[in-house]
Parts: C-alpha cells; structure tokens; sequence
C-alpha cells in the first residue's frame, strides 16, 4: 500500500521540515493547518527559504482546526497511513487554559479520527519538559545525571498523575504537553493506538524566531548585555530541527518504534554560561560577566521584573522585549541534561550532534533572511520586541 502522510500544523517550523523532508523521499503528503496560518502570505517567504515548495504536485494543503472536530473530516477521506501531530500553541506567556484548548482538547478531537482511520502509525510531538524540572547540580549536593525513557513521563506514570514523580513541571506548557502526551498513551494501552512519541529538547535551526532562536535574535539586538558566572554550574539542551524532522521519518520505517517513547536532543554538553556567549560569539555581541550572583536570585529577580512589565504593557500599553516571559524564567537556575542514548541505538545519527555547528549555520540563515544587524529603527524595533512568524 502507497504510504500517504498527515502533518498537522503544516506551515510550523517542525512541521515545515519534516513535510520538506517527505517530499524529498518522493512521499505523498497532506499538510493541514488553520485557515489564517494557510492564507498568512508572511510565511510562504520563510517556507521557500528552508526549501519547501508550497506547490508541490505531491503537497496537498487542506485547512482544518483541531477545535472544530467536523473540519478535520477531510484530512480522513483519503487512506492515511502515517500521521506527524507536530500541532501544539508552543507559547509560554499564554495561559494554562488557552493551552489545554488546543493542545489538549485538539488532540482529543484529533484523535477520534484516528483511531477509526486504521492508522500504520501515529507518531507524536511531545517535549522534554514532560520530565520537569531536574535537581540543579548543586542542590543538596546531588550529581545531576540526564533524564532518560527510564525516567518519569507520561508513558510509565499512572494516568491522571499531575506530574513526574519525584519533580514538577516548570511551566503551563509542559504541563498541558504531559496532558496531551498522557491521553495518548490511554489510547495505545487500551484502543492499541499505533503511538510512537518523540520528546525534542528545545528546537533550533531555520524557520524559528522563538526559543533559541529568539535568544540569538534577543542577544543580537542588544537585549541582553549579560550573564551571570554562575550559569556554569547549570546545563543546556537543544536539538536542530532537521535532526528532529530526519530522525521522526527514520523512525516512521520502523514498525519496532510503536508504543516506544524517544527522547531526541543533541548530545552537546554546554552550560547555560557557554551557550549564552556562544550566541553572543555568533552574533557579534559580548556579554558581560557579572560575579557572585546566583542564578537562583536572578530568577526571582527577572520573575519580578517581567511581571512588573507585563503589568505595564496591560496598563499603558508598553511592549515586552522578546522571551521577556514569566515562565521563561523559570529556566534559568536549573539544569536541563537529557539522554539521546535510545534514539542513537536506532541507527540514527545526528547532522549535528554539536550544537556550536548548529547554531553558526542557523545565525547564517537569520542574517540572510535580514533579521540579523539591521539598519532600519522601526524593523528593529519590531524583531526585538515582537514575534516574527509563528512557529509551532
């Protein structure tokens, strides 16, 4: 039987890859996404600049909203063998109720076709956030050792369990991913859903303008002058987006991979200290290093700060910087190490298993998309204080 693919979120920035990554092997794909996010003509530019060719003979784009469970009908009308859900609001300054509509909720509906639609596999988008948040390398002396498929999640925790034994979930949107991410396991369990999940570190690469990416953006504008000596004591994870888009397609030939749950991160090993003057090295900026400050102080410093001015922007309308988020500082002060060891015993191999490649090539690829050094004051002023293109 032809395979036939599914994406959900079509024109986001995994899913972009990973339908980029389909056509190449000559497979027929279905992208769908919400009407606005397929009509956005802001996006088609950013698409072509990772090679995707919204025209593509084998490309069929259908609109749908997975919170209007009659709109995803269609997708289903023709024989899906392989469904990619990378859909999911990736925003940590939304709530935690708008995130469970769409993340949660969507997926419910979502899942109601799937399950009739005898389906040769599901594989699903999840994160590393499912884990919580890890014991800092310094606290009560404990060794920090990387989380693995071994660890807690929502695969091998009792469904209906609020978080992973023995940590908490940091932010609202790991919380409604370790939701999502539970109802699919009840599904595979007792409705022998074909689920395979894949848990990305955070996301890096082309095509995004937030996470990461919204850092070099953010450092590159001048929004952080600096750091503190102590992000040496803390880790780093990241992964390349086209790392995550190769590895889901080599686990999509696998039919060994159902009911499996991988966790899929570079394998670089830098603290937060190198990895924010790695960004600044590429950028052409220099952070200044400030002694003697925890990063423990400084989270519930920049937790005051932010509120303050989210306080100020609802009051007078005064904008945020970008990544100037309550639940983004919450990272900061905590050590995010995780194990690739269970992908890599797949065969796979990742392109770029150091991050340092990864994030010169991704600074290359902003500068010639003309979001990096530009001369402009009103453009500027837009990168640093607004998102660009919404990526999923």
């Amino acid at each position: 039987m032809e395979r036939l693919n599914l994406v959900t979120g079509a024109t986001g920035f995994s899913a972009s890859h990973v339908i980029r990554e389909l056509l190449a092997r000559g497979e027929k794909v279905i992208g769908t996404d919400l009407p606005q996010a397929l009509e956005d003509q802001t996006r088609a530019p950013v698409l072509a600049k990772i090679g995707l060719d919204l025209n593509h003979p084998k490309l069929t784009l259908v609109p749908a909203n997975l919170l209007e469970s009659e709109s995803l009908a269609p997708l289903f009308e023709n024989k899906i063998t392989h469904l990619f859900h990378t859909a999911s609001l990736y925003d940590y300054s939304a709530p935690l109720d708008r995130l469970r509509k769409i993340n949660v909720e969507g997926t419910v509906n979502l899942l109601e076709y799937a399950k009739k639609a005898e389906l040769t596999q599901f594989i699903h988008w999840s994160t590393c956030g499912v884990f919580g948040k890890p014991y800092s390398t310094r606290s009560r002396g404990k060794v920090n050792t990387p989380f693995d498929e071994e660890s807690p999640s929502p695969k091998n925790t009792p469904f209906g369990a609020k978080a992973p034994a023995g940590t908490h979930l940091v932010n609202a949107y790991s919380v409604s991913k370790w939701e999502q991410e539970q109802l699919l396991w009840k599904a595979h369990r007792e409705e022998g859903l074909p689920l395979t999940v894949i848990r990305p570190a955070p996301i890096y690469g082309p095509g995004s303008t937030y996470g990461q990416c919204g850092l070099i953006l953010l450092i590159a504008h001048g929004g952080v002058p600096f750091i503190v000596k102590d992000g040496k004591n803390y880790l780093n994870a990241s992964v390349h987006v086209e790392d995550l888009a190769r590895f889901a397609l080599s686990i999509s030939d696998r039919s060994e991979s159902i009911g499996e749950d991988y966790n899929v991160t570079d394998g670089s090993i830098l603290s937060q200290h190198e990895f924010m003057h790695l960004l600044a090295l590429v950028t052409g900026r220099r952070l200044l290093d400030l002694p003697l400050i925890p990063c423990g102080f400084l989270r519930i410093v920049f937790l005051l700060f932010v509120k303050g001015w989210m306080f100020l922007e609802r009051k007078f309308g005064i904008r945020r910087l970008r990544m100037f988020e309550p639940q983004s500082a919450e990272y900061l002060g905590s050590s995010y190490w995780f194990s690739n060891r269970k992908s890599l015993e797949t065969g796979f191999r990742y392109r770029y298993a150091d991050v340092r490649e990864g994030i010169m090539e991704t600074t290359i690829w902003l500068r010639k998309m003309g979001w990096l050094y530009i001369q402009d004051k009103k453009l500027r002023k837009e990168i640093l204080y607004a998102k660009l293109p919404v990526q999923k």
